[in-house]
């Protein structure tokens, strides 16, 4: 067997390992394994997959399936992680998040919102101000 038919060989076994991979993932999680096959981002098998409105690396999956994570981690992990980043917080992988990473309590994240809030007013107030002063001619 020359080497690129080696080559696509071993390529689709690694695609279909992934697809089985995805498949008992989803099994799991009550994800849509039909629709989530078809929602590898960018056609790319064993990267990016978009489960529901969750998008899960196949780092993730494996992990997952590996540490036979309770089901409720996986969202936990991903909605801490999604809310960190949106403050600019680094957040943690999952298999750390898993293993008991330090992270912010709920209380540090209720003040983080907090203050996020009160920019957010004084942003509003501000484009309000600066409307009325263009509106005003100056």
């Amino acid at each position: 067997m020359n080497k690129p038919d080696n080559n696509a060989r071993l390529l689709q076994v690694y695609y279909n390992s992934c697809n089985a991979l995805l498949e008992a993932f989803c099994e799991k999680h009550g994800f849509d394994y039909e629709d989530a096959r078809q929602s590898w981002v960018a056609g790319c098998v064993g990267e990016i997959v978009c489960c529901g409105d969750y998008y899960f690396n196949m780092d993730v999956i494996v992990t997952d399936l590996k540490e036979d994570a309770p089901e409720e981690e996986l969202i936990k992990w991903y909605d801490y992680n999604t809310e960190c980043s949106s403050y600019g917080i680094n957040g943690c992988n999952y298999h750390s998040w898993l293993k008991g990473c330090p992270k912010l309590s709920e209380n540090e994240i209720e003040e983080i919102r907090q203050y996020q809030k009160i920019v957010e007013e004084a942003k509003k107030q501000l484009d309000e101000c600066i409307t009325k002063y263009k509106e005003g001619g100056f």
